[in-house]
């Protein structure tokens, strides 16, 4: 009995250790299992690739700057390439790319995107289609949707909509989109340029006040002029505006703006019929409002916008001809005259300096004509002018001097007649004239006028008035002079020759100088072509496959340094550029010139060359530069 249980007992304990070995046998492949699936999850989610592209705004004007943004998902970023945008043919592009990347993780799952991002310019008016870009992405080609962009005249654009920017989403097949975050940009309603008159007619030389004004709904950055305003048929003048823009809130079409005034200008028409002032461009950096506040915080999305003011057309009214006065010389405004002089009385041939002024509000450059008459008692000089303006609130006003110097001709009282300046005053309509008072001049008879006669004084009238002063009495021979004056000394004369000697000396060391340096020139001169074959017989030394380029620059340098002792000249210098120059001061044939160059040219090309030359080709080369070196010889010597 006893070994009959044990039996059995040993036999259950076999029987629970396969049972349990094969239990965790099933575990194990449930967790095997269970890896592989994970494995493959995330083999599969990095797998996954997604691109697409959008632009800021669907609708633009032809003026107006378009952000085209191209995105690619992915796991890895490691071969991510940048669009193909070559075939952007409705657009210009300003800038681009710039690029920027992103990471994320998120339940222990990684993902990453990189955006492209271009500045792009629509040709002409229209719909403008962005077509499908292509992106090579881990060794594969993805394409984005193709998107349409409306383009129309005038000043602004108008932001896409909300929701999903414009342009589709487009994955790889069988691929998840990706969603972008959509972007918002000013338009048309948001920024805006135009200009204001004070008056739409005006006479011709009235001054016209246009103000440039920047009306917007958003954040301006930076602003300017996109090129130099100019304004045909008007005389323009700056009216300075502060550094720091004039602000204020307006209401246009029932929607709240802030104002700024960018410019001012006093423009004065310069002909009758019908003006235009013309638009001014402006580009203007603002902020881009996103749907990110985090991004918004740490960055600053911009965008820069292209405005321009509308045209504003001025009909300028001709002066009156009927009622114009004699003397007018164009001046419009308001003006008033001063004449005055510096003294009341002088002398005959005396100076006297009178000044004309002439002051007001309008543009002084039509005030062209001298206002003081010829004057038959006085001697007048042409005048010293000055003009000066300034601005007084939004008007131009200033003032023009007129220096006369007047010479009194005959004595007596002398009389400035009045002066007269006529002028059109816009205000009225009509001429107004201003004179100033007469001047009398009390001129007497001067010193050294012609006709005094000189006293005549008698023998008589001379008397002795006392004798303190006595005559000096000579001695009769005079004194002596024993000391030798300095040109008698001997020093004298070795002093006076010295400068002589010196010169002398001087002309022959120079003359010695120039000689040894003429033959130097000469015996270099001489010595160039049996230099340069010594030079030549090295190279057919070289002469060889492996050694094709010591052969090469050995001829180049033969070439180099015979153009060098030729003309007294260094070889390190000597570009082509010098050499041709060179050559045709001797008057070498062109064709031979041209030859020179070619040898050159053939050297430093095998010189510089991947592969070695052979030795027909070094043979060819050898001989083309000796005949060159006969040529130029012959040539530079006749």
């Amino acid at each position: 009995m006893t070994t009959g249980v044990a039996h059995q007992g040993t036999a259950r304990r076999r029987t629970g250790r396969r049972a349990g070995r094969g239990a965790r046998r099933g575990l194990g492949g449930w967790l095997l299992g269970g890896l592989l699936a994970l494995a493959a999850a995330r083999a599969a989610s990095a797998q996954e690739v997604g691109v697409r592209a959008q632009v800021d705004r669907s609708r633009v004007s032809e003026r107006d700057q378009v952000v085209l943004s191209v995105e690619v998902s992915a796991a890895s970023l490691d071969q991510v390439g940048p669009p193909d945008i070559a075939a952007l043919g409705d657009f210009e592009i300003i800038s681009g790319p710039a690029v920027s990347s992103r990471f994320q993780w998120i339940n222990g799952r990684t993902s990453a995107s990189k955006s492209f991002s271009y500045v792009l310019r629509p040709k002409g008016i229209g719909t403008r289609t962005i077509p499908a870009l292509g992106l090579l992405v881990q060794g594969k080609t993805y394409r984005t949707q193709p998107i349409d962009v409306e383009v129309v005249p005038g000043g602004g654009g108008v932001p896409a909509p909300g929701g999903p920017p414009a342009g589709g989403p487009r994955g790889g097949p069988g691929r998840p989109q990706v969603p972008i975050r959509p972007q918002t940009g000013p338009g048309v309603a948001d920024v805006r340029v135009r200009a204001e008159v004070d008056t739409r007619t005006a006479y011709v030389g009235q001054q016209i006040t246009a103000r440039f004004l920047l009306d917007t709904q958003t954040e301006v950055l930076n602003l300017g002029l996109k090129d130099n305003p100019n304004f045909p048929g008007f005389w323009a003048e700056d009216i300075k505006v502060p550094e720091n823009l004039e602000m204020k809130r307006v209401e246009l079409g029932a929607q709240p703006y802030t104002e700024y005034t960018l410019m001012k200008k006093a423009l004065f028409p310069t002909s009758a019929g019908s003006l235009t002032i013309p638009g001014v461009a402006y580009q203007i950096q603002v902020r881009r409002r996103g749907q990110d506040p985090i991004e918004s915080f740490f960055f600053t999305p911009t965008e820069t916008l292209q405005r321009r003011t509308e045209p504003v057309t001025i009909n300028v009214v001709p002066l009156p001809a009927a009622s114009r006065p004699p003397g007018f010389s164009g001046a419009v405004g308001s003006f008033t005259l001063q004449v005055s002089a510096d003294r009341k009385e002088s002398q005959v041939n005396d100076a006297i300096g009178v000044k004309v002024r002439i002051a007001g509000e309008g543009n002084m450059n039509a005030v062209s004509v001298s206002p003081l008459p010829e004057l038959g008692d006085f001697k007048q000089y042409p005048p010293r002018t000055s003009a000066s303006s300034s601005l007084q609130g939004e008007r131009l006003r200033g003032e023009k001097v007129w220096d006369y110097v007047l010479i009194p001709l005959a004595p007596g009282t002398q009389q400035i007649p009045p002066v007269t300046f006529s002028f059109f005053d816009p205000r009225d309509g009509e001429y107004r004239s201003v004179s100033s008072a007469p001047i009398a001049i009390q001129v007497a008879r001067g010193s050294d006028q012609g006709g005094a006669t000189l006293p005549v004084v008698s023998q008589s009238d001379v008397r002795a008035l006392g004798r303190d002063i006595h005559y000096i009495k000579l001695a009769p021979d005079g004194l002596a002079d024993r000391s030798r004056p300095f040109y008698r000394a001997p020093l004298f004369a070795v002093l006076l020759l010295l400068p002589i000697v010196a010169d002398a000396g001087i002309f022959a060391l120079t003359r010695r100088r120039e000689a040894l340096q003429a033959n130097a020139r000469q015996r270099r001169e001489r010595r160039a072509r049996s230099q340069a074959r010594k030079r030549l017989k090295e190279a057919r030394r070289r002469m060889a496959p492996a050694s094709s380029r010591a052969f090469y620059a050995a001829v180049a340098g033969a070439l180099s340094q015979y153009a060098a002792d030729k003309f007294d000249t260094a070889a390190a210098g000597l570009t082509h550029d010098r050499i041709e120059e060179l050559l045709a001061s001797r008057g070498v044939a062109e064709t031979l010139r041209s030859e020179f160059h070619r040898c050159l040219e053939a050297c430093d090309y095998a010189r510089f060359a991947p592969a070695s030359s052979n030795q027909a080709e070094m043979q060819r080369t050898l001989e083309a530069a000796e005949e060159v070196l006969v040529a130029l010889e012959r040539s530079i010597s006749a």
